[in-house]
């Protein structure tokens, strides 16, 4: 009873000293400005110790009439899975349930033998199971853990802008810590 009330009082207190809040958010959400745009940097990877995972890029979302701005992406998407073939990087190509691989866009199919994934946001794991990205990464030479990330931001496509952004804000500014180790480009920065 008396670590409830101390810790009462201690609330109230920094409470008194905080400087007042103009309304709540939904008031000051009109208010609300977007940070600036990212720095985008080039970024020269080593093949041997480099995977490309190409996410998600089936025709039951990437289509004119849900995302646009994917299917304009897809001839540099195609270009860049080009390019890391050819310099022998992994090249992983992800889908979500109950999407089958066949369904990803032919331009950006993965070839025979090269490995895929099929899960959720979380490419690690479906459910409670490994989906066996880990192991794909670590027998490239793949750190298995503290992972670097180089973020293509003009491949980013969700059906609106503002998801985009918020996901690269994400990236860079939360989810767990993450954003010392992303590194955002375009497509055309990103060489092998």
């Amino acid at each position: 009873m008396k670590r409830s009330i101390i810790a009462a009082a201690l609330a109230a207190f920094t409470m008194s000293i905080l400087p007042a809040q103009a309304g709540n958010i939904v008031e000051d959400w009109a208010g609300v400005k977007a940070p600036a745009a990212p720095t985008l940097k080039p970024v020269t990877v080593d093949a041997k110790t480099t995977a490309l995972l190409v996410m998600d890029l089936a025709k039951q979302t990437c289509n004119n009439e849900k995302r646009p701005r994917c299917v304009a992406s897809i001839p540099e998407i195609a270009k860049l899975m080009g390019e890391a073939r050819a310099k022998g990087v992994l090249l992983i190509s992800t889908s979500v349930p109950p999407v089958p691989m066949t369904d990803i866009l032919p331009q950006v199919a993965p070839k025979p033998g090269e490995p895929t994934v099929v899960a959720w946001v979380d490419k690690f794991v479906l459910g409670d199971k490994p989906t066996g990205l880990e192991a794909m990464l670590k027998e490239k030479g793949i750190k298995t853990s503290g992972y670097n990330v180089i973020v293509p931001v003009d491949g980013l496509s969700s059906e609106d802008q503002y998801f985009d952004q918020a996901t690269v804000w994400l990236l860079t500014k939360g989810v767990g810590g993450i954003g010392p180790k992303v590194t955002l480009a375009t497509i055309d920065k990103i060489k092998f």
